[in-house]
């Protein structure tokens, strides 16, 4: 017998950034299903529409717009579609991003700058233009990254944008609480999406080792229950929050492990 979606966001409005592919598309395919009203927001308008017909062929609502995160005016008009076509906005997942690999000390400044800009302006421009739309039950996911959290070697420059993100996160958390609002921070692990293949690179390196990862879907799931239930911080894995404890507790021996990761690339 098939199971009945549980239908808890029925009728919410949720933007998602960076929904034509992996984590993005994901998320969107997860809030649908729960009942909520997606809009798609990414450049690649035509992968949107894809998704947008194959969420209607499924009985949900989806409206695809193309915005690119970086441009305040197109971020506006984005959020203000979503309310001229619906007349809510309740829900906003800041999931587009693009990552950097290289040594600290190779990295150049102008791939730093465009990846902070997406990475860290791009969801203040969400945010700032989503707010005033938003009431009480509101909901901000921010994806960001367990690497966020701690940086590793090779992508330090990435971690950095995560780490503002997470900052970011933290202080709006407390300045909208009064107003009903939630900012929750997603922190995904290495997860198996062309995410790490669209990434700038300083040069020809690669990144080596990376530990098992898991499915867009997986994360995807998690960025839907933060939709629904709010909270704070939320670990895809439990082994990502171990490392992260770890971490915290003993910096020094993860500053060790790491190098000898380092050595054997």
């Amino acid at each position: 017998m098939e199971q009945t979606p549980d239908l808890t966001l029925k009728n919410k409005v949720a933007v998602v950034t960076g929904a034509s592919s992996g984590i993005g598309e994901a998320a969107a395919r997860a809030l649908a299903a729960r009942g909520a009203v997606v809009v798609l927001a990414a450049r690649g308008e035509e992968k949107l529409r894809v998704l947008q017909e194959e969420i209607s062929a499924s009985g949900g609502r989806a409206l695809a717009v193309g915005a690119d995160v970086v441009d305040r005016g197109s971020v506006e008009a984005l959020m203000g579609r979503a309310v001229a076509e619906f007349g809510a906005l309740d829900v906003l997942v800041n999931n587009a991003g693009v990552g950097l690999s290289g040594r600290v000390a190779e990295l150049r400044a102008e791939d730093l700058r465009h990846v902070m800009e997406v990475n860290l302006i791009g969801p203040l421009n969400c945010i700032q233009a989503a707010l005033p739309h938003m009431g009480p039950g509101g909901r901000i996911v921010n994806v960001s990254s367990v690497i966020g959290l701690r940086a590793i070697p090779k992508v330090g420059g990435y971690c950095a944008t995560k780490s503002a993100l997470n900052a970011l996160s933290d202080a709006l958390r407390v300045e909208v609480a009064n107003r009903g609002i939630t900012v929750t921070s997603v922190y995904p692990g290495t997860t198996h999406t062309a995410f790490r293949e669209n990434s700038r690179r300083t040069g020809s390196e690669r990144r080596g080792w990376r530990p098992p990862g898991v499915t867009p879907d997986r994360v995807a799931e998690k960025v839907a229950r933060a939709a629904e239930k709010g909270g704070r911080d939320v670990y895809v894995r439990l082994s990502d929050r171990l490392f992260v404890a770890g971490a915290k507790l003993l910096p020094g021996l993860t500053d060790r492990a790491l190098r000898l990761v380092l050595a054997r690339k």
